[in-house]
């Protein structure tokens, strides 16, 4: 343990690691749910997930589930889901590009599912569809006219949805709310160039990047920390890995309150 993190007495982290739960609400602004092929999860279905959650004080998971990123479930099926544990359970319309009329139908949906559905989510390298390409406008026009959050994974260097194309659809949809998923993992530079050249519809999310020791502190001082959002691919990984990650680091209490819950209220409200 490192021993700065008990030289605080009443410090965030100091109560996180004694009690193994936060005093705050903590907003999970990327999800996932229900098996995959490539990994054993250990709680991949709602209530084990919710259990867990609410054992650490997570107040909010925004997801989208697997099999309705890759085709076998619909997204109503998923606002079902969340119906039954609605104090803690929000979902992203999954938008697969090879599905054209399904994108039709879900959007022509989206208000019936309030107040669940919260925004759109694009998986481009997997669909492997640029995300500036033709399949994907009628979702991005719909949640720019919107002002809606869209969660994009996003990993540098992708031709799919690497920095210049995330920059670019940035700054053609600028009233729409772009969630870096995963922060341009491998691409700092760009992490940092999507933020500040563009008008403030940006945040970079921390999928994958609590454990990889400096990383949350290069992006506090690169983009500040009213740009990032708390997430965790959950249930790839471990909610109590990714919140350790975030309060151990060697930032501000300032600095982990707006990743953890201030940045999601600012954006979405506290009633949401």
């Amino acid at each position: 343990m490192n021993g700065s993190i008990w030289e605080k007495p009443g410090s965030i982290a100091e109560a996180f690691w004694k009690n193994g739960h936060a005093d705050f609400p903590i907003y999970d602004m990327h999800g996932h749910m229900g098996p995959h092929y490539a990994i054993y999860m250990k709680r991949c279905e709602a209530p084990e997930m919710v259990a867990h959650m609410k054992r650490i004080g997570v107040r909010r998971l925004v997801f989208s589930h697997h099999q309705a990123l890759f085709g076998g479930m619909r997204n109503a099926e998923v606002a079902e889901i969340c119906k039954q544990f609605p104090d803690i359970l929000r979902m992203y319309v999954s938008i697969n590009p090879h599905y054209p009329e399904w994108i039709k139908e879900d959007l022509e949906k989206f208000d019936q599912w309030a107040p669940y559905a919260v925004g759109l989510k694009i998986l481009a390298d997997y669909h492997k569809v640029k995300v500036t390409d033709k399949p994907y406008e009628k979702a991005l026009r719909f949640a720019d006219e919107r002002g809606l959050p869209v969660l994009f994974h996003t990993w540098g260097g992708s031709p799919y949805n690497g920095g210049p194309a995330l920059l670019e659809t940035a700054l053609k949809y600028s009233k729409m709310k772009l969630f870096l998923g995963h922060s341009l993992y491998g691409d700092e530079e760009y992490s940092k160039r999507v933020v500040a050249e563009t008008p403030g519809n940006v945040w970079l999310e921390l999928t994958a990047i609590p454990g990889d020791r400096g990383h949350i502190e290069r992006l506090v001082k690169a983009v500040g920390s009213e740009r990032i959002l708390y997430g965790t691919d959950f249930p790839w990984f471990d909610e109590y890995q990714a919140v350790g990650g975030v309060v151990s680091a060697k930032i501000t209490e300032d600095d982990m309150r707006n990743i953890l819950y201030r940045n999601a209220e600012r954006i979405l409200g506290k009633d949401w």
